[in-house]
């Protein structure tokens, strides 16, 4: 039995053993594949690329040391794209804080800061100046305007109160009959308090040339004392007829005193109309 196992196997792995002998050993290393023929120039001036003269071929791996097999590329599954995400605006950066001065130094600074400082104060009196002179010169143009709009309304003023003085001077009745008296004492005493203008320019009354000023001070003054002494002597009057009895009539002043007190009264109205005359060309 046991030989003939021997037998069987022997039958078995003889055409094996002649299939490797006619076969022949395998290399262990490949040959390199032949280099690629250089391409055919086109055009006659093209510069093909050629491999260099001096490069050496790789060395030759050892026999005994197998080249791996390359291995396969994995093949990439594919990736659906993500959503893109919704980009924020980018903020613009702030700006740069100011670079700090440079120090200045003792010996090469100091000079240069003096001379600003210098400078910048000449500079601020020199405006300080000129604004002060701008500002003296508004103000006295102000004034000036000002100055010039009270003169006109005082002479304004003056010339319709004068005007209504000499009509009503001229409306006075000359004495010496009673009726004359008693009209004369009333329209002097009315005469003299016609003078609310005079009294509303008191403040003005510099504004105004100072001998125009003067004889309207003299008028007024002698209107005044000419009423006041024709109230006086009508008062007088009043009292003689009470002492006499007499009841009724009016109290007025004798006829010789209302003559003189008419001359007086036409004394100050002497020279008005020249005055009427000069307070027009001032307004």
């Amino acid at each position: 039995m046991a030989v003939a196992a021997v037998v069987v196997s022997l039958g078995c792995g003889l055409p094996a053993l002649a299939a490797d002998e006619g076969q022949g050993p395998m290399p262990l290393v490949q040959p390199l594949p032949a280099a690629p023929a250089a391409p055919a120039e086109e055009t006659p001036g093209f510069q093909a690329v050629r491999p260099l003269a001096g490069a050496e071929a790789p060395a030759a791996a050892p026999a005994s040391v197998a080249a791996p097999a390359p291995a396969p590329a994995p093949v990439a599954a594919p990736v659906a794209a993500p959503a893109p995400l919704p980009v924020a605006p980018v903020m613009a950066p702030p700006p740069p804080p100011p670079a700090p001065p440079a120090a200045v130094t003792a010996e090469s600074g100091m000079p240069a800061l003096l001379v600003q400082a210098g400078v910048a104060a000449l500079m601020i009196v020199i405006g300080a100046l000129v604004a002060g002179l701008v500002g003296n010169a508004t103000a006295a143009a102000g004034r000036r305007r000002e100055e010039a709009i009270r003169r006109k309304s005082a002479a304004a003023t003056l010339v319709i109160e004068l005007e209504a003085r000499i009509q009503a001077f001229e409306a006075v009745p000359v004495p010496p009959n009673a009726d004359a008296g008693v009209s004369f004492v009333s329209a002097t005493v009315a005469l003299a308090d016609l003078d609310y203008g005079w009294k509303a320019v008191q403040g003005a009354l510099y504004l105004l040339p100072e001998r125009l000023a003067g004889h309207l001070a003299v008028h007024y003054a002698a209107v005044h004392h000419v009423a006041k002494f024709i109230k006086g002597q009508s008062f007088a009057a009043g009292l003689r007829m009470l002492q006499a009895n007499r009841i009724g009539g009016h109290p007025c002043p004798d006829a010789g005193i209302m003559r003189e007190a008419h001359v007086e009264l036409a004394a100050a109205f002497r020279g008005v109309d020249k005055i009427v005359m000069g307070l027009k060309s001032i307004s």
